[in-house]
């Protein structure tokens, strides 16, 4: 009887995935990797440079998919705040499916490129965003203070919604409530906004 082929590259990675997430990228083994994917290290070399590599072809794949999504959503926004409940929708959607990926970012990615992900998600990608949607129907430059900490909040329900262990109908249903309190929340800041000019 044949043999099935064997994908290397794939047992690599759930190796990979399993260990960064229990011991982090510095903490992980190379050996261990190879040992859990039951191959050599001559193997891994066929595959990949070297763990920060695996590490890599584990995030960067959902990175691309998150940044355009982004682009989409962010798109929706700035032309019609009713698509808010859709854009949640997807965005949370997107960070359930992903939600290893993510934490491999947020918790384990000491030691590589992707260090400081966190941070580089709230400031360099949200904020300039946030603050763009802000100014725009408030009509003039809303405080960057401002527009942080709500961001900062923002950020915490996700991180609840995602890693709380909502079920999928859990999470739509929060995502309604949510959405039609941020919209109200936000209408009344623009209205307390307005109010100063």
């Amino acid at each position: 009887m044949a043999r099935l082929p064997v994908n290397i590259r794939a047992m690599l990675l759930k190796s990979g995935k399993e260990q960064f997430l229990a011991y982090g990228f510095e903490k992980a083994s190379l050996r261990t990797i190879c040992k859990e994917a039951g191959l050599t290290t001559g193997a891994f070399y066929n595959h990949f440079s070297g763990k920060e590599d695996l590490f890599s072809a584990l995030v960067d794949p959902m990175l691309r998919g998150f940044q355009e999504m982004y682009r989409n959503v962010i798109s929706q926004e700035m032309t019609d705040l009713s698509t808010g409940i859709d854009n949640e929708l997807t965005s949370i959607a997107y960070a359930i499916a992903h939600k290893d990926e993510f934490r491999l970012l947020f918790e384990c990615s000491g030691g590589t490129k992707y260090e400081g992900f966190k941070e580089h998600l709230i400031h360099e990608v949200f904020y300039p965003s946030y603050q763009e949607i802000f100014d725009r129907y408030a009509g003039r430059h809303v405080d960057p203070s401002l527009v942080m900490i709500i961001l900062h909040m923002k950020f915490e329900e996700y991180m609840e919604l995602i890693y709380g262990g909502y079920t999928v109908e859990e999470v739509k249903k929060m995502i309604i409530l949510l959405t039609a309190f941020s919209e109200a929340g936000f209408q009344k800041l623009l209205e307390e906004i307005n109010k100063e000019s």
